[in-house]
């Protein structure tokens, strides 16, 4: 019997293949064919027209169900290329809930298929008015250029301030526009950039410009050691050592101009304790008088300040007394 069944179902079995694959092929064209409806999840994008408002956040619920009817090759199409919802917000006012209908639906080009529903009908967006306010614009000139060049403090940027618009949180938290980072190329002795405002990473606002043009003048960074200044120390206090160099840096112009009886080098009160012991402190020693755009550093930048009336101690190989030196 079993022999006789298993015959009955391998006999023509090619034949019996090819009937099955042509009944196959034959319900799939009918099904394509077949007007039926589905509804299938279509996601939400907001897209808001009223020119005083911005999205803060996505719509609640970002997907929908949509009820679409057709032949079924081209829902199963839809299935691939899935359609959105594009919702377009005009005057907003007080809303935060808007309304879906089917109309609303981005079906792909081509494909005859009918929307015939949208559930939930209703979403809420997270929207907030936008606020603008003038910005003031700092420059950032690059780091290759400072250790270059020293820039004068008459620093021109033209405009100072630029209209940004955005959120109102957004806005506050914002103190200041900067430029992009930028080299100096100095004309003799001035230079003047058009350069574009950083915004990388300012997503979600507008500005009425996007570059400034940033003027001044320039000279040549140089370095120039001076000395010996006496050290001022207070309230009869004495300094050991007595005396320390100065190494200047700045502008060339400037650094032309400076005198060791120009400057003065005093103790720092900061770094005196409260009470001072017989064997005295190390102190920090700070340098008066310069001129604009010019740094000094005291050599040694500390020294020991003993109580009126103690016997300095002999300078030591750790802590030499200052060399005096030429101005240069």
């Amino acid at each position: 019997m079993k022999r006789s069944l298993a015959r009955s179902l391998t006999y023509n079995w090619r034949l019996k293949l090819s009937a099955l694959a042509l009944a196959v092929l034959i319900w799939a064209v009918v099904s394509a064919e077949q007007v039926t409806s589905q509804w299938i999840p279509v996601r939400v994008d907001p897209v808001v027209r009223d020119p005083e408002f911005v999205v803060t956040a996505p719509a609640e619920p970002a997907v929908v169900s949509v009820q679409v009817t057709g032949p079924g090759r081209e829902l199963w199409e839809l299935a691939i290329n899935r359609p959105t919802l594009v919702l377009s917000v005009r005057d907003v006012g007080e809303r935060r809930t808007f309304g879906l209908d089917p109309s609303m639906v981005r079906i792909p080009q081509g494909l005859a298929v009918r929307v015939s529903d949208v559930r939930p009908s209703v979403v809420t967006l997270g929207l907030e008015r936008l606020t603008s306010r003038m910005v003031p614009v700092r420059a950032r000139i690059a780091a290759r250029s400072t250790h270059r060049y020293a820039v004068g403090e008459d620093l021109v940027i033209l405009p100072a301030e630029v209209r940004v618009t955005g959120p109102a949180d957004r806005l506050a938290a914002l103190e200041a526009l900067t430029t992009r980072s930028f080299d100096v190329v100095p004309n003799d002795s001035t230079f003047s950039h058009e350069v574009a405002l950083d915004t990388a990473a300012l997503d979600g606002l507008s500005f009425a410009r996007t570059r400034v043009r940033v003027s001044g003048t320039v000279d040549r960074r140089v370095e120039r050691t001076v000395g010996p200044i006496r050290v001022s120390a207070p309230d009869g206090l004495q300094a050991q050592p007595a005396e320390v160099t100065v190494r200047l840096s700045g502008p060339e112009r400037a650094l032309r101009r400076v005198f060791p009886g120009a400057l003065r080098a005093v103790i720092s009160h900061d770094s005196l304790p409260p009470a001072l012991p017989p064997a005295g402190a190390d102190a920090r020693v700070v340098v008066e008088r310069l001129p604009a755009g010019v740094t000094a550093t005291a050599v040694p930048e500390r020294v020991r300040v003993l109580p009126p009336g103690a016997a300095p101690s002999p300078p030591s190989a750790a802590n030499p007394a200052p060399a005096a030196q030429a101005p240069r």
